[in-house]
């Protein structure tokens, strides 16, 4: 049986998105005859059983952070590494290693086991770090720090045997940042997939919708973390300009950016506005389609740098999608190419009310909207296509140029 290492902060039972889908990867991977071991900072108050036989989990003991605390997150992520640099003392150099960039760092962990044990590994990106840190406002440019870590991650990906990105933007990025990657050898994109396999319902016979009141108002959802990445700020002022008019919005979960909403809603008073925290997993085919558009955005300059994972069980939900995003980002062309959703610059409040006013007065564009999503979602963000192209990175089943 041939095994993987797989090491990672986030985990199962953890309900971050890049948790629940390496617990998909994890899963998949042991169903198709693989033997997985985990390595994570995710702590869990119940066995292991529970995911699979075939996968081993290993959870060093960690302090406690405080949820959005940089500084504690920084000191959590080296006490990771520290344990993590002696799991990969132990491997067998001929395991495959998959690094996962939680924390953006961890790939000195495959430095270390490529120095140390003579080993290969293939290190995924969830987002192009060190820019991440700059755009959301933690780390200056201008920074020595910054040139450090981006230093670190040239180092990272020069020595890898792969590097995983989940587009073609963040490709196309990190192969012109560092010229001796080989765009299409040496750095492969994987997409990733809906987390929850899901059959679009209507909204009037949704339990989840009728519980909240959604079944018979215009419902726009936001569903997913509320990041430093993406433009909350545009968002929470268009909900405020249209707040005379029938359309409700909904949010579900949390994020650094939160507070921005929580201010809204206290400040303006406003009923057009539902926050929720994080729902169970299997309740998403519910969550997910107790709406009429899904909403979502990210700052300026982001579109190359992230591939926000809600995007995948919108596709699934059978919703159309009012995106914000640079014009000629990944995520315009998908919408445009696949009639899905629409697409708008971000930082303007006005146009995206506007747009969302013009979309709740037309029914019939909004169902052809999430019928042709639901059936991209079909063609490709399912599981069983992600799994193919990780055996395939992971295991050397590329074909050799």
């Amino acid at each position: 049986m041939k095994s993987l290492a797989i090491i990672s902060q986030y985990f199962y039972p953890s309900e971050s998105s890049t948790a629940q889908l390496l617990t998909d990867l994890t899963l998949n991977l042991a169903r198709t005859g693989y033997s997985v071991e985990v390595f994570t900072g995710s702590t869990s108050s119940s066995l292991d059983l529970s995911i699979s036989p075939e996968i081993k989990v290993l959870r060093p003991r960690s302090s406690r952070q405080q949820k959005y605390s940089i500084v504690s997150k920084v000191l959590s992520s080296f006490a990771f590494l520290c344990r993590g640099f002696l799991y990969i003392l132990s491997l067998s150099p001929s395991t495959p290693l998959l690094i996962v960039s939680n924390p953006p760092y961890a790939g000195i962990l495959g430095l270390s086991f490529r120095y140390f044990k003579r080993g290969n590994y293939t290190f995924l990106f969830q987002d192009i770090f060190p820019e991440s840190a700059n755009l959301s406002g933690v780390l200056k440019s201008q920074n020595i720090l910054f040139r450090v870590l981006d230093r670190l991650m040239n180092l990272i990906c020069q020595n890898s045997q792969h590097t995983i990105v989940l587009t073609t933007a963040m490709q196309a990025y990190l192969s012109q940042k560092y010229p001796h990657l080989s765009y299409h050898t040496d750095v492969h994109v994987i997409e990733n997939w809906a987390v929850e396999p899901i059959i679009p319902q209507p909204k009037a016979s949704n339990p989840f919708a009728r519980k909240h009141k959604l079944d018979k108002i215009f419902t726009v959802l936001y569903s997913g973390n509320i990041g430093r990445l993406h433009d909350i700020e545009t968002i929470a002022e268009s909900i405020y300009l249209l707040r005379h008019e029938p359309i409700q919005f909904v949010f579900i979960g949390d994020g650094p950016k939160q507070y921005i909403l929580m201010n809204y809603l206290s400040k303006y008073q406003l009923t057009n506005l539902l926050l929720l925290p994080f729902q169970p997993r299997p309740q998403l085919s519910h969550t997910l389609t107790a709406c009429d558009l899904s909403l979502m955005g990210v700052i300026p300059g982001a579109e190359h740098i992230i591939a926000p994972c809600k995007l995948y069980g919108m596709l699934a939900a059978g919703r159309g999608i009012v995106s914000l995003s640079s014009s000629g980002s990944y995520l315009e062309q998908l919408l445009s190419q696949y009639n899905c959703g629409v697409n708008l610059p971000p930082q303007d409040p006005m146009n995206l009310a506007s747009c969302i006013q013009s979309l709740s007065t037309n029914l019939e564009r909004v169902a052809t909207l999430g019928d042709n999503a639901h059936q991209l979602y079909k063609e490709r963000y399912q599981v069983d296509r992600a799994i193919r192209e990780y055996e395939n990175v992971l295991f050397d089943h590329l074909p050799h140029p």
